[in-house]
C-alpha cells in the first residue's frame, strides 16, 4: 500500500535496491534464493476515464479511452472489443461516421460501464490490502475471488464446490463475508 511503500523509501530506490531490501524481508522464506526482478515498476495503477468516446471523425478504443485496472486482466480483451464494435458499426451504417461513432458507444458502454464497475472493485481490494491480511486462510480466499463482484456465493458453489464446502466446514457462510 502507500503508506508502506513510502514508510520504506522504495520512491527513492533503484530497482536493485528495492529487490534487496524485499530480499531481507522475505529472507526465510526465501530459504538462500534470490529474487528476480523483471523492470516491475512500483506505481499506482493509472485510473483513465474519458466522458466522450470521439469527436468529429476521432474515436478513442482501449487504454486511451479508458483502463481497467490490471487485476481483471481484461486491458487488451477491451481493446480488441472495441475495435471490432468501431468495425462493426462502421459497417452496418455504410461508414456514415456520424452515426457508426454514435453506435459502437450505444453498443459498447453498457458493456464497458459493467467491466469497470468490476475492476474498480478489485483495484480497491488491492488498495486495502493490509485489512486483507488480518484474514483467516478461508476468509482471505473468499475475499479475493468475490473482490471483483462477478463471483457470487451461488456462481462458486456450481463452479467450486469443493472450495465452498470447505469454507463452509469452518462454520462460514454465505453472507459472512461482506466486501
Amino acid at each position: 500500500d502507500a503508506e508502506t511503500f513510502a514508510r520504506n523509501g522504495f520512491g527513492e530506490m533503484s530497482e536493485e535496491e528495492a529487490r534487496h531490501v524485499c530480499e531481507r524481508v522475505f529472507e526465510e522464506d526465501l530459504a538462500g534464493e534470490k529474487l528476480v526482478s523483471n523492470r516491475s515498476i512500483w506505481r499506482r495503477f493509472p485510473n483513465v476515464r474519458n466522458r466522450h468516446w470521439s469527436h468529429d471523425r476521432y474515436v478513442l478504443v482501449g487504454d486511451a479511452l479508458r483502463t481497467a485496472h490490471f487485476s481483471i486482466g481484461s486491458g487488451t480483451r477491451l481493446a480488441i472489443e472495441d475495435a471490432i464494435a468501431l468495425e462493426r458499426a462502421l459497417y452496418d451504417t455504410g461508414y456514415n461516421i456520424p452515426a457508426a461513432l454514435e453506435g459502437y458507444e450505444v453498443a459498447r458502454r453498457p458493456i464497458v460501464e459493467k467491466l469497470l464497475e468490476a475492476a474498480d472493485s478489485s483495484a480497491r481490494w488491492y488498495e486495502s490490502f493490509p485489512q486483507h491480511m488480518r484474514l483467516q486462510t478461508m476468509e482471505f480466499a473468499m475475499s479475493y475471488i468475490q473482490r471483483s463482484g462477478r463471483v457470487d456465493f451461488g456462481k462458486l458453489r456450481l463452479l467450486s464446490p469443493k472450495f465452498v464446502a470447505a469454507y463452509e466446514e469452518q462454520g462460514l457462510s454465505e453472507g459472512y463475508f461482506l466486501q
